[in-house]
């Protein structure tokens, strides 16, 4: 169904303003309230989906608005206060850097944090859902293609309180001018990003990327910006590989980290864009990336070695004008794979 019409059904549905009893609880504390009034839970998104996105009003004007809340307690089960403090100042500065990078293809922000001792909230353009949490379904059905063998996908949450999948998403289907026009939408955010803003995403993943109720697709999750050369963005910068000594909520997601990352602690623009080829791949492959680490080091080092085999079986499922991208995209050598300008050129877009 695609984003318009599907966007009349839900507002039917929710009733814009019909705030609901949990999240009016969970915000009591919260400045938010003095100024939209604020419904149900419609989506999650950004890191581990520690974002829970409700539906909500502006009551100044009736505007219709999202509001991204994060209850802190959700990283009280990390035990040690300077972890779930290093998580929610990863998520407070994500929103500041949102305001900073404003840009027609970011999401845009329409309120700055606010904060309470229980929750950080702000407010967005109206968001229907994560491509995470579309493709998440996507991934539920029955299924032919060839995966790695190594357990469920980590785009699910995996904490102990998961989110609410949000259950308009799950007859959500793109249509083809919808994919082509989305992926587009995500490539030139990293135009902007990499050529005006002078800093590298590191998390290009579908729980970064938001699909709005206008069905555009735009880029967020700016939690692990990195300033990037300034006189050469393929020069790579030194960044920190994922481990398990950090929480999983305050690092990029595994699944669709580039290899250089891991392998060497390096990444440039170059990495940003392998991550949008194994986004690429996740949404022809059913929801799946071709990597499933399950949060485990080593078991992404053993997928990586057969990345190749994995692009190839996966390939036919790609349109056909966008293979050749997708197959350079995915390249272990960073500098054979496309910059955003490059890519936002090819047949598929035109």
């Amino acid at each position: 169904m695609p984003a318009t019409a599907m966007f009349s059904t839900l507002k039917s549905r929710v009733g814009v303003g019909g705030g609901s009893q949990n999240s009016q609880n969970v915000l009591d504390n919260n400045p938010i309230v003095q100024y939209y009034e604020v419904g149900k839970v419609t989506a999650t998104a950004g890191p581990e989906l520690v974002w829970r996105i409700h539906d909500a009003y502006r009551k100044s004007d009736g505007k219709e608005v999202s509001v991204f809340v994060f209850e802190k307690r959700c990283a009280e089960k990390l035990h040690k206060p300077k972890r779930k403090e290093t998580v929610t100042e990863l998520l407070r500065g994500s929103v500041r850097q949102l305001e900073r990078f404003r840009h027609p293809k970011v999401l845009q922000v329409l309120h700055p944090v606010e904060e309470s001792s229980d929750t950080l909230a702000f407010a967005s353009e109206p968001v229907l859902a994560s491509l995470a949490n579309i493709l998440a379904f996507h991934q539920d059905a029955p299924s032919t293609a060839h995966a790695p063998a190594t357990g469920a996908s980590s785009q699910t949450s995996a904490s102990n309180h998961p989110p609410p999948q949000p259950p308009h998403a799950k007859d959500y289907q793109f249509l083809d001018i919808e994919l082509k026009y989305g992926i587009l939408q995500i490539t030139e955010a990293l135009t902007f990003l990499h050529y005006s803003g002078h800093v590298l995403h590191r998390n290009v993943c579908p729980s970064s990327i938001l699909v709005t109720k206008k069905g555009t697709w735009k880029l967020a999750g700016l939690e692990f910006t990195e300033r990037m050369n300034d006189m050469d963005g393929l020069e790579p910068v030194s960044c920190q590989p994922w481990t398990s000594r950090l929480p999983k909520m305050a690092q990029p997601h595994l699944d669709y980290m580039a290899p250089e990352v891991q392998t060497s602690s390096v990444c440039s623009i170059m990495s940003d864009m392998y991550s949008l080829g194994m986004v690429i791949c996740a949404i022809f492959n059913q929801g799946r990336p071709l990597i499933q680490a399950n949060h485990s080091s080593s078991a992404y080092l053993k997928q990586i070695e057969v990345l190749e085999e994995q692009v190839h079986n996966a390939l036919p499922r790609v349109p056909i004008a966008l293979q050749e991208a997708t197959v350079r995209l995915l390249s272990r050598e960073s500098r054979n794979r496309p910059t955003a300008q490059l890519l936002s050129l090819i047949k598929y877009f035109r």
